[in-house]
């Protein structure tokens, strides 16, 4: 017999992300698939790379109307893989939105947790991108089984059992658990006051990228330089240099031009997308919307490039709520949201919060990156001889994209100040 409950129960949906420079340069390094069997098909990885890039592309407009003016880092994979931890236990309407929101491919549960799970297993053995998943549940609500299953097979999720009552001390276990995930990167995601009684499930995501540049910019090339922040302010900033042959593209159609600097023994890059105008950036990111990031990539070719890129930190936090009911994802958030995919018993729940961290840090020697998101249910051309270097100095506000080959975008963000 259905349980009468005035208010569903919540869940809270976190995400926690984080990029910083690798320092141990002597890093051994694992390999990144470890079979045959966990590579995607080129046509699937291509359209989940396809879909996971639109899917962040709303997200950067949401964030950046949401936060004009601000250095932005977030990890789309992250945000959207939490979200679909959650759209396992989703049913009706509910889920038929976070199909659509999130952009995903199917709406079979077991296809899409196989579609994530591909992702999440190409990398279950590499030592310089470390994903997690992690279900926290509240004791005596043991979770359905077909739900445990997906997400403890699939998306190599365990759960959980903790007391959100004790508020204080389920916060600090979340914590402690996404700080472990991100090198310590990422504290503090879930506050203690997010939490009472009436909690029932809290999903995490974290990523944690450090990666060491297949080309290291030389310490001794790094000097202060001109950032510009706009057409008149600009500050000096320590700006390193290198010349290389990297994968560049000019893009006319984008008035900008794109630059990849490759990570060592991965398949992951950073792709730089700097508009050729110093106020150029929002103009760059409406066109950005209707261009898919592999036309972008697909246009690369390998040619001598002189390199002058700031080192940067950003770091950045939001509450994503607004972000998902503007993408059309609102129903979760009510008292009519449909997860009953999730407990054994029939406890209504809704999502209270879903919140999402992030931080990079890209200096000489490479990028170290971190993400956690928290969801709380209450192209190549032959070189020519002698070819004059390009220049590719990015001196004013940017895009910049962490992709691994097939362009799907682990994290994405623009810098605007330094």
């Amino acid at each position: 017999m259905k349980r009468s409950t005035p208010h569903p129960r919540s869940i809270w949906i976190l995400t926690a992300c984080w990029l910083l420079p690798l320092l141990c340069l002597a890093l051994s390094l694992s390999p990144l698939v470890r079979s045959a069997d966990v590579t995607m098909a080129n046509a699937a990885s291509q359209e989940y790379a396809r879909r996971l890039a639109l899917f962040s592309i709303n997200v950067y407009g949401k964030l950046a109307a949401q936060k004009p003016g601000e250095n932005i880092v977030f990890s789309p994979f992250s945000i959207q893989t939490c979200a679909a931890m959650a759209r396992l236990g989703a049913e009706g309407e509910t889920a038929t939105q976070l199909d659509h929101g999130l952009g995903l491919a199917s709406s079979d549960a077991a296809e899409i947790a196989q579609t994530f799970h591909e992702v999440l297993a190409a990398y279950q053995d590499s030592q310089i991108l470390r994903i997690a998943n992690k279900i926290f549940v509240m004791d005596g609500y043991p979770l359905r089984q077909e739900f445990d299953e997906l997400l403890t097979k699939q998306f190599l999720s365990a759960a959980q059992n903790v007391n959100f009552a004790k508020n204080v001390e389920a916060a600090a276990t979340i914590n402690g658990w996404v700080e472990q995930r991100t090198n310590n990167l990422i504290k503090d995601l879930i506050p203690s006051s997010a939490l009472d009684a009436n909690s029932r499930l809290v999903l995490v995501n974290a990523i944690h990228f450090k990666g060491t540049w297949q080309h290291q910019f030389p310490k001794h090339a790094t000097r202060p330089d001109t950032f510009y922040l706009d057409g008149e302010r600009s500050v000096q900033v320590p700006m390193m240099g290198l010349k290389e042959r990297f994968r560049y593209a000019d893009l006319p159609a984008l008035d900008a031009t794109a630059l990849e600097l490759p990570y060592k023994d991965s398949d992951l890059s950073m792709l730089i997308v700097l508009p050729n105008s110093r106020t150029g950036l929002a103009a760059l990111e409406d066109k950005l919307r209707i261009t898919p990031l592999s036309q972008i990539t697909q246009s690369l070719h390998k040619t001598q490039v002189v390199v002058r890129l700031p080192k940067f930190k950003a770091e950045f936090q939001v509450e994503l709520t607004p972000v998902f009911k503007q993408l059309g994802m609102s129903k979760m958030f009510t008292d009519q949201a449909e997860f009953g995919k999730m407990l054994q018993s029939p406890e209504p729940l809704k999502v209270s919060a879903i919140i999402h961290k992030a931080f990079i840090d890209v200096n000489e020697e490479g990028t170290e990156a971190a993400a956690a998101t928290g969801m709380s249910l209450v192209f190549r051309s032959l070189p020519s001889a002698r070819q004059v270097p390009i220049r590719f100095f990015v001196e004013h506000p940017f895009n910049f994209y962490i992709l691994n080959k097939d362009a799907t975008a682990l994290f994405a963000g623009s810098i605007q100040k330094l």
